[in-house]
């Protein structure tokens, strides 16, 4: 199924940054608040899923829709919410968990050779100026055969494109370990392999952190129905008694029920996705560094600029 529908930024030519994503939601959680600082300081979005998600799962009543095309919709809806000036889906099998049968099918995303998914993006972009694509971490975050894929595309697709920058978008897991109780199941993946679950401190380079985007992010994910837990559902909103467990999917991850308003609990949310981590990678080291990233300084924050604590609640 074919594709639908870098440069330090040229003069008269607006910074564009190619957002590639694995599956619908995977936009809001890893990168929602970087997209709408984005467009909020000027810049041109452009989203690519490389799935429609259709491997998932979901607890809601799909209708005479596929979970693909719901997803597709539902993504659709968020990228707008964000501002996203373009969205396209590269048409590939969503591969599943590993070890599944999703994950073993030629056709899944994951094993499609990266010729194919370079093609598909230059076909797709032949018309746009990319200064910097936004991918994941080496470790695919929490190590789905789709996001591996995805870091790999990134760092594929983008001098095929002229892009300056590779951006993985990643989690900071120093910062989630200490958030950890003792009794906290945490992430399986984290647990079972620290090195292997997104990116220690030492790695990263760059954060996207700020009240004003994080609430888009928050309102982006509210699109997402058919992937949320109960309490950020639009038709029933409640209470999660484990509401003190970490999620154990993605868009679950991003989410732990308000026990005391019967909502989503902001706070809780923000303590763990409020900042969005990078690993800045130049593709012209002889003329980029990380310390200078040229027009894309508007978005980005070095590092150093974090102050070693989680995003809060503004007072009052």
């Amino acid at each position: 199924m074919a594709a639908s529908s870098g440069n330090d930024t040229p003069p008269g030519h607006t910074p564009t940054l190619l957002f590639l994503h694995a599956h619908p939601d995977d936009e809001c959680i890893l990168t929602g608040s970087t997209m709408a600082k984005a467009k909020a300081v000027g810049m041109r979005v452009v989203v690519a899923y490389a799935t429609r998600g259709d491997a998932g799962e979901t607890s809601s009543d799909l209708g005479d829709e596929t979970l693909g095309e719901v997803r597709e919709r539902e993504a659709r809806g968020a990228c707008d919410s964000l501002g996203a000036d373009r969205v396209l889906f590269l048409g590939f099998d969503d591969s599943g968990m590993e070890g599944t049968e999703t994950a073993l099918s030629p056709t899944a995303f994951a094993n499609v050779a990266m010729d194919e998914v370079v093609a598909r993006l230059c076909i797709a972009l032949v018309n746009e100026t990319i200064t910097a694509v936004v991918g994941y971490d080496r470790n695919g975050t929490y190590g789905h055969p789709d996001h591996i894929r995805i870091h790999e595309a990134a760092h594929a697709a983008a001098p095929a494109l002229h892009a300056r920058w590779v951006f993985d978008a990643t989690y900071n897991r120093d910062h989630l370990a200490e958030l950890q109780g003792d009794d906290d199941d945490g992430y399986d993946k984290m647990k079972e392999d620290f090195e292997s679950f997104a990116a220690g401190y030492d790695e990263l380079t760059h954060l996207v952190q700020g009240w004003e985007w994080f609430m888009a992010k928050g309102e982006a994910i509210r699109h997402h129905q058919s992937q949320v837990p109960d309490d950020w559902k639009d038709d029933e909103p409640q209470a999660d008694e484990s509401a003190g467990d970490p999620p154990t999917d993605e868009a679950t991850k991003a989410t732990k029920a308000d026990e005391t308003e019967g909502g989503p609990d902001m706070a809780g949310f923000a303590e763990r996705f409020g900042i969005e981590w990078y690993i800045a990678t130049p593709l012209n080291p002889g003329e980029d560094s990380v310390e200078e990233l040229g027009a894309l300084t508007a978005l980005f924050e070095p590092k150093s600029a974090w102050d070693g604590t989680a995003l809060a609640i503004p007072a009052g």
